[in-house]
């Protein structure tokens, strides 16, 4: 996927700036099991378009289980792709389905496309998936397009 290449490089805009905030580590790719505290990275400046195509300017890199997306914020709706890597970066996040224990969903490009092609993996992952101690993540905006929600942060 165009974009997806920041992954590994990460590590490295970490160390050169960028405000960081504390959550867990990537999981193991073989395992997808959560790990002792890390660090998300808020990214301002950084911009990407959607498959809509929306514009957003600025996201967080957060460390993730690996995991599914899907096209909307619940967990009936179609997978429409796969976080092979983390960390990974977010545009924002909106209120959905409950899933154990938040509603709150994070909008991202999947690193594999699966389902439904036209998305080109844009999706959501429940709150679940990432590794973080607080949601909605510091510095991330929510999506335009989502209503008012009784959500922390919200």
């Amino acid at each position: 996927m165009p974009g997806r290449g920041v992954r590994r490089a990460v590590v490295v805009a970490a160390v050169a700036g960028g405000a960081v905030l504390p959550v867990a580590p990537p999981s193991s790719p073989a395992s997808g099991a959560s790990a002792p505290a890390a660090e998300c990275q808020v990214r301002p400046d950084v911009r990407h378009t959607d498959w809509t195509p929306m514009n957003f300017l600025g996201d967080v890199v957060c460390p993730h289980n690996l995991v599914n997306t899907r096209v909307q914020s619940t967990t009936q709706s179609p997978v429409n792709g796969r976080m092979a890597f983390s960390p990974s970066w977010f545009v924002c996040w909106k209120p959905g389905t409950p899933q154990q224990g938040s509603d709150i969903w994070y909008y991202t490009q999947a690193d594999t496309v699966s389902g439904n092609k036209r998305t080109k993996g844009w999706g959501y992952l429940p709150a679940a998936e990432l590794q973080v101690t607080r949601h909605p993540v510091p510095g991330l905006a929510r999506c335009s397009w989502s209503k008012a929600s009784t959500a922390p942060g919200g």
